[in-house]
């Protein structure tokens, strides 16, 4: 027996006990809060379903109505009624809803999860609550159904003053308040427990971008290292540098992750979007999900953030391959922390044309060290400053799009990432006068390079 399929049972048979417990257990499983009595009975079922897929789901929805069958049996005034009419029709209606409680949310979690950028943490939520909702208003519509032409149905009906309430009008009574709030509770809890039951593997993650190879070893939301691939190593030399035991999973993304064979050291590799990546790298260090992420490479990628999912906003050409080509053409030789040791030397306005140049007066919220004119003073630059120069043109025209990228999307954040930012206090600096001048946020993550292999070994991961 497979190792996964193993796991399944024993999970499958941790719910069913979870629901018997609960099923027998009045305290436990019928929560009374004032007028409201929330059934718990349904959570081990949606979240089982969920974790387990719609098969398992089905089982535990069974296991569910079979226990409120029996109920009816061991002094459930309304059941025993129930089952006086007709223990079948009773006996179908404690069955099919629950059953249908095990499939609606195991599918529509998979569904929702069908497009990788979709938020896995979203998906268990409305899973969960359409779960809950799923219980209430079949249990509800096979009652009316089976038995609303009934006597007994009928005298629930009849008020004191003799006239009759309409049959949708008694359903809706029966169901109440506890059914909002058996399902706010039920999504509330089920994304927690969902998280903490799924396993921890020990992931490979590969990001095989234009400007080289980064690798993570993770285990979970853990991150246990990360590396680079070197020029003269194989992909496989420089898995087994961070990983010299064998990995329970390897995922690849970027640009390059298409040429790869299906397998690399025995493992399957699984390819990932490389935006869905980069959406729960950057979600899973930033630790939010209502964010612009500018991912600088080669060039720079904005996209969207939310609880929801996440989608590509654009791009730009700026970024790391602008740095290096005018370094090269300006000083022949691109070795980015020098570059960045002569920047830190040079001073703005001998390269830049800022605003302190052109007035003395005071232009709205713009200070006397706004920038008018990248590079405008370049022609008799020193060398520092020219440096300077460089750096201030690429990240004023990433911070600048993602601080308009942030006025249209209603967050202030900006959590930027990449390997030109690696080592780099000078784009923080440059990003911090963005900020000031903007009212916005920016996020510099520590191993900003790896965010978007990070993020590709979610895809394994739970």
């Amino acid at each position: 027996m497979k190792r996964e399929q193993l796991r399944k049972m024993i999970l499958a048979a941790i719910f069913i006990a979870m629901i018997l417990l609960l099923a027998f257990t009045p305290m436990l499983g019928y929560i009374k809060i004032g007028p409201l009595s929330i059934t718990t009975i349904g959570i081990p079922v949606i979240i089982g379903a969920i974790i387990l897929g719609p098969y398992y789901g089905m089982l535990l929805g069974f296991v569910f109505g079979l226990t409120s069958f029996l109920q009816c049996f061991m002094g459930d005034a309304f059941g025993a009624a129930l089952v006086g009419i007709s223990p079948v029709a009773t006996f179908v209606t404690c069955i099919v809803p629950r059953v249908l409680v095990g499939l609606v949310p195991a599918l529509l979690f998979r569904l929702i999860m069908k497009r990788p950028t979709n938020s896995r943490s979203v998906a268990v939520f409305v899973s969960a609550l359409a779960g809950s909702l799923t219980n209430t208003v079949f249990f509800l519509g096979f009652l009316g159904l089976l038995f609303g032409r009934t006597d007994f149905i009928k005298g629930l009906q009849m008020q004191e003053d003799g006239t009759m309430i309409s049959l949708f009008a008694l359903l809706v009574g029966f169901a109440g308040i506890n059914a909002i709030a058996e399902a706010v509770a039920t999504a509330i809890i089920a994304p927690p427990v969902y998280f903490a039951l799924q396993p921890r593997k020990t992931v490979v993650g590969i990001d095989l971008g234009a400007s080289g190879t980064k690798i993570v070893l993770m285990r979970g939301a853990k991150l246990l290292g990360t590396t680079l691939k070197g020029e003269d190593e194989t992909l496989e030399e420089a898995i087994l540098r961070i990983c010299p035991k064998k990995a329970e999973a390897i995922t690849v993304t970027g640009v390059g992750a298409s040429a790869l064979p299906e397998t690399i050291l025995g493992n399957k590799v699984v390819k990932v979007d490389e935006f869905a990546s980069l959406y729960r790298g950057a979600s899973i260090t930033a630790k939010r999900l209502n964010m612009i992420v500018a991912s600088v490479g080669t060039g720079t990628a904005f996209v969207r953030v939310t609880p929801f999912g996440a989608w590509h906003l654009g791009g730009s050409g700026v970024g790391g391959g602008m740095l290096q080509g005018l370094s090269e053409k300006l000083f022949g030789k691109f070795d980015p922390k020098e570059l960045q040791t002569l920047a830190l030397e040079g001073k703005p306005e001998n390269c830049d044309l800022l605003i302190k140049d052109v007035t003395t007066g005071q232009i709205g919220n713009l200070t006397p060290e706004t920038t008018v004119a990248n590079l405008s003073k370049a022609g008799t630059a020193d060398d520092a400053s020219l440096a300077r120069g460089i750096y201030t043109l690429i990240f004023q025209c990433i911070g600048v799009m993602g601080a308009f990228c942030t006025k249209a999307h209603l967050t202030r954040t900006i959590f930027v990432c990449g390997t030109i930012l690696d080592s780099q206090p000078i784009a923080k600096e440059m990003l911090d006068g963005i900020a000031k001048l903007h009212k916005v946020k920016f996020v510099i993550p520590e191993n900003s390079a790896f965010i978007t292999a990070i993020g590709s070994t979610r895809q394994v991961q739970s």
